[in-house]
């Protein structure tokens, strides 16, 4: 797993964003990204229609930074874009303790480094090609000897 850190360790924070948006459409979510310039709290939005004209369900903020996310950050996803959408906060660099009592007091789930990982090996083979080329993995089979023979 140290390698797949390492590899996303070395994207631009607008290759994270689309790794995240990625992820999101892996899991069955119409995703829009906000690009770069003012993003006004939020990376990504993430729908369950494909046009986005239904409310959107999860808005993200996706931090690549090398110190951890403060609780102002949090904050500010909150308060952006008014809408009754969850709220998502990726961070590679890890959250502060006020950032993560801010966010269990707002209902934010916070994903840190080690469990965007986890998520996108579970859901690569569903993600799209082009944000597979950011992380290229193969898939390799091992023995497994935890298997007693019966």
């Amino acid at each position: 797993m140290d390698v797949i850190k390492d590899t996303i360790a070395k994207l631009d924070p607008w290759e994270m964003q689309k790794l995240v948006a990625g992820l999101l459409a892996a899991m069955g979510f119409h995703t829009e990204e906000k690009g770069k310039g003012p993003d006004g709290g939020v990376d990504v939005l993430a729908y369950n229609d494909i046009f986005g004209m239904e409310v959107p369900l999860i808005k993200a903020q996706v931090k690549h930074w090398k110190k951890k996310v403060s609780s102002r950050e949090v904050q500010q996803l909150t308060g952006a874009h008014p809408l009754e959408a969850r709220s998502l906060f990726i961070s590679t660099s890890g959250f502060t303790q006020n950032a993560l009592d801010v966010a269990c007091q707002a209902s934010v789930r916070v994903i840190d480094l080690d469990e965007l990982v986890r998520l996108v090996v579970e859901w690569y083979e569903e993600m799209p090609v082009d944000v597979k080329e950011l992380i290229p993995l193969r898939k390799m089979y091992v023995p497994d000897f935890t298997r007693d023979g019966t």
